[in-house]
């Protein structure tokens, strides 16, 4: 008994010793080592410079689709090109949508990139541009266009007020290729006659319009006219009339879609097979096989007017040209796209990024403002965006000269290039004659 209570004594002891010592021993251990400090958070990575976006009203469909897609091919190569050093350090980035080479389908596409905050717009059909001008200027947005040359486009309010620029020539001037073609290569073969008959479009009958001015300078005469739906089963009616005169050369002017029904109504029937075309300047780019009535038949005796191409338009825009063809065979290994109207968007989309430089904003405004201030004397002259931004950034106010043309605009939003007449030649078309701006203004004007 007395030996338990004892353990208990003891015990009872102990724990309080060790709780009188525990403290102690505590008190005179050493601290703990600190926590580290946690690592700061690294510091975000730095927004992307906003884009700048660009509306291109497109013509993947409609009878423009088959030229469209050299288009694409230029638009991309410089949309890469001038990103190398975009202006104001913000890419170039593309909105586009379909206008299907038609009135209505490019008011609708207007409307649409119009909401999108597009700072310029491009693209744009003949009849299009025409209808959406309104549109355009209601949205107070400038619009470029590399293939619209319709004459009703020559003197607008919307060009006026900088909101309408046309890369290519007008049809008024460059459709009297037809007269000088005529005038040098066949009066003198013995061709007296023409028959003209258009479509019931706008552009079909601007280019008529043109044509009898030009035949007309030309000295040939005019003895068949008619202006035909293009909607109808069979131009077995249109041909039968047109040829009764017996015309040495017909001018069809129509979209190459229904022209192409035509050619081949035409060639299946048992009218004359020796009489000459003519056709509008939408023809001449994709091969011919698209709407020979069978391989070659028309080489030689089909004809239209495009853009110059290749070493002409070299001796014509210089330096540009050289750049730009640098470039495309850099890029797609060819010297060149399929036609000339393609080359425009190089220009067009240099020149508004030169004007965004050049204003210091990328607002419609600003590219209204500056188009002109950097495309046209006084001022250095410069062949490239690079070439360009950099003379800008030096203080310096440029002149920039295009590969399509001179890219002098005038008060109306208009440029005068070289215009070439075509011929088909075993599935290509053949550049075989080129007039100068100075020689197509002044045969209009005599």
């Amino acid at each position: 008994m007395k030996k338990k209570r004892l353990l208990t004594i003891l015990g009872v002891v102990g724990l309080s010793l060790a709780l009188l010592v525990l403290p102690f021993m505590a008190a005179c251990a050493p601290a703990p080592a600190p926590a580290p400090a946690p690592a700061p958070a690294p510091a975000p990575a730095p927004a992307p410079p906003e884009s700048i976006k660009v509306g291109i009203c497109a013509s993947e469909t409609g009878f423009a689709g088959p030229w469209w897609p050299p288009c694409v091919e230029v638009i991309e190569m410089t949309l890469d090109y001038i990103n190398q050093d975009p202006p104001l350090g913000r890419p170039l980035t593309i909105v586009s949508t379909d206008g299907e080479s038609s009135a209505d389908g490019e008011i609708a596409a207007t409307n649409y990139l119009g909401g999108q905050g597009v700072v310029f717009m491009a693209g744009f059909t003949s009849d299009g541009m025409w209808a959406a001008l309104p549109v355009i200027e209601r949205y107070g947005i400038p619009a470029f266009t590399q293939w619209a040359g319709t004459g009703m486009l020559d003197k607008t309010d919307q060009g006026k007020a900088r909101l309408f620029f046309r890369n290519t020539a007008s049809d008024t001037i460059a459709d009297m290729a037809y007269g000088l073609y005529w005038e040098d290569e066949l009066a003198p073969k013995g061709y007296k006659t023409v028959a003209i008959i258009n479509a019931t479009d706008e552009a079909s009958r601007d280019s008529a319009r043109a044509g009898i001015i030009a035949f007309g300078k030309a000295g040939a005469e005019i003895v068949f006219e008619l202006e035909f739906s293009a909607e109808q089963a069979t131009f077995a009616k249109v041909l039968a009339d047109t040829f009764a005169p017996n015309p040495d050369a017909i001018f069809l002017a129509t979209a190459v879609e229904q022209g192409s029904i035509v050619l081949k109504e035409w060639w299946a029937s048992a009218l004359n097979k020796d009489v000459l075309w003519f056709v509008p300047d939408e023809w001449p780019g994709p091969p011919p096989t698209i709407w020979e009535p069978e391989p070659s038949v028309l080489d030689g005796k089909l004809f239209g007017p495009a853009p110059t191409l290749g070493e002409p338009l070299k001796e014509f825009t210089g330096t540009a040209y050289e750049i730009f063809s640098t470039e495309f065979n850099k890029v797609y290994g060819k010297p060149e796209p399929e036609h000339g109207f393609a080359t425009n968007w190089w220009d067009i989309l240099t020149v508004a990024s030169l004007a965004i430089v050049a204003a210091g904003e990328a607002t419609p405004e600003a590219v209204s403002a500056f188009v002109p201030e950097v495309s046209g004397p006084p001022g250095v002259k410069v062949y490239s965006y690079l070439e360009g931004k950099k003379a800008l950034e030096e203080g310096k106010d440029i002149d920039y000269e295009g590969a399509g043309s001179l890219c002098n605009y005038d008060m109306y939003g208009n440029v005068y290039p070289p215009f070439s007449m075509f011929t088909p030649d075993k599935g290509l078309w053949k550049q075989i004659a080129v007039f100068s701006p100075s020689e197509l203004m002044e045969y209009l004007a005599k």
